[in-house]
């Protein structure tokens, strides 16, 4: 059963210290929203209102209102009478719902016009974090789960929001990457760590060298191979090796 990695609390929902009781929103989850919810933060609330479009067929034609204190979510539809709206608890970050009308008096209730705009971050979530899914069994998924018809580019989104919201986004590696280079430079004391920066302070290229292969060449075979090959992440680049061949013929990383 798939995760959507959402808090979501009720009222009553408290623990001993007066705290809420945290708990995780699966699909077997009632996709309900009823008036008297309290929400972790807004951000929570997006997420779940997301969840219940798709699980109720609904989330094209919304338009949304967010202000500090409130969050405010209507039909475009003329004259629609539904909307959904949820205030801050004592202007902190909790939200409450205080108003809610589920029942669409317009004609966006047309499938055609409602799966238009579904989007990509809804089904990223909704993707199983254990399996990759190619954009086709994504397309596969919504349609025979949640009866959801997606495009091939929207399928695609999907993955590249699933990936990201289980990976992180990909430039918020680089600048993981000193600290990451100081801990292994001082766990392995004599090793060659390099982090060079273009002159805007971006990624150029990082040397390393573990000492424990380095010390190893005197007893290696004086021939070094030099093998590389194109990454395939978002801002691709080369990723270069060294190698050589100890005394037994077998192969060292240097």
């Amino acid at each position: 059963m798939a995760k959507i990695p959402i808090m979501l609390q009720l009222d009553g929902n408290w623990d001993s210290y007066g705290r809420f009781r945290e708990f995780e929103v699966d699909d077997s989850t009632p996709s309900s929203i009823e008036i008297g919810q309290v929400y972790q933060d807004k951000e929570t609330i997006a997420a779940a209102m997301k969840h219940y479009s798709v699980m109720h067929k609904s989330n094209s034609g919304l338009k949304d209102l967010v202000l500090e204190e409130f969050y405010w979510l209507i039909c475009v539809g003329e004259n629609c009478t539904w909307h959904f709206k949820a205030t801050s608890i004592n202007d902190s970050a909790m939200f409450k719902d205080r108003n809610f009308d589920s029942q669409h008096t317009c004609s966006l209730l047309d499938n055609t016009f409602i799966q238009r705009k579904l989007t990509a971050m809804v089904f990223g979530r909704i993707s199983d974090p254990k399996t990759i899914y190619a954009p086709k069994d994504i397309q596969f998924d919504m349609l025979s789960e949640h009866g959801v018809n997606l495009t091939y580019m929207q399928a695609w989104r999907a993955k590249e929001k699933a990936l990201q919201f289980m990976r992180g986004h990909p430039a918020d590696s680089y600048s993981k990457l000193p600290s990451y280079l100081y801990i292994l430079e001082k766990t392995y004391l004599g090793s060659v760590v390099k982090l060079k920066k273009t002159d805007d302070d971006c990624f150029l290229y990082v040397f390393v060298a573990i000492c424990t292969s380095s010390s190893g060449w005197e007893y290696c075979r004086p021939v070094v191979v030099v093998d590389g090959t194109f990454l395939n992440s978002a801002y691709r680049g080369i990723m270069l090796t060294a190698s050589t061949m100890d005394t037994a013929s077998t192969e060292v990383l240097l």
